[in-house]
């Protein structure tokens, strides 16, 4: 987000930032500091009763001029609802505007074909499906400008300086070959416990309420509330 905010700042001058009040603190704290720190502004949007983020609430947000990059997460790792991001990046790309999504907690049960979804930069972290934590994956659409954000030395192209842990990187690398490979068996194991601790949730305890989408929804995941 900083080096894509940065980067578009000085290649166009737009100096607005769109993403969610619902965004993980790994994006919403990082928004906070370039508003506080490097003068950008920051729009926060609002999420509809499912804790969705709707195409049409993106739109309206987008500044054509002034606005340098969306950031709006594939699946909310509090309540496991999925965002349309593939409508989002459509909107995005109609207004010129870079489209950051953080897939962190997306990855192992969700694909992750940036082709279909049209993202510009996707961000994943390998301790969630089982890979070694402390190590992480960047996507970046080829053309996407970005100024480094760590310098220092060349590597990765000189958008990361800092020596490779290679031990770590073949291990995410695997881990997500895996994910990818088991991830239609993984889902049909645990989506019927999912449904099955919602169910006997709601039923159990009075004015207890699902929180999230109904459907669009991680597999894994039960987020629920009550009055008492």
């Amino acid at each position: 987000m900083r080096g894509a905010a940065l980067a578009m700042r000085e290649k166009t001058g737009a100096n607005r930032i769109v993403t969610s009040k619902a965004e993980h603190h790994a994006v919403s704290k990082t928004a906070e500091q370039l508003e506080k720190y490097f003068g950008f502004e920051v729009e926060w949007l609002d999420v509809d009763e499912h804790g969705m983020v709707q195409p049409q609430t993106v739109e309206r947000a987008i500044d054509n001029n002034r606005t340098a990059l969306v950031s709006v997460m594939y699946a909310n790792n509090e309540i496991g609802t999925i965002n349309p991001i593939r409508e989002i990046a459509e909107v995005c790309h109609q207004h010129s505007v870079l489209l950051h999504t953080d897939a962190v907690q997306a990855a192992a049960y969700l694909p992750m074909d940036v082709q279909s979804h049209g993202v510009d930069l996707l961000s994943l972290g390998g301790h969630k499906f089982y890979g070694p934590k402390g190590v992480g994956a960047l996507f970046v659409r080829k053309g996407t400008p970005l100024i480094p954000s760590q310098t220092g030395g060349g590597q990765e192209n000189n958008l990361r300086a800092g020596t490779q842990n290679v031990p770590y990187i073949v291990g995410l690398a695997e881990a997500l070959r895996l994910t990818v490979e088991e991830r239609e068996q993984r889902i049909a194991h645990v989506q019927p416990l999912r449904d099955q601790i919602i169910g006997a949730v709601l039923e159990a305890i009075p004015d207890s309420r699902l929180t999230g989408h109904i459907e669009t929804r991680l597999s894994n995941h039960a987020s629920l509330h009550s009055k008492m």
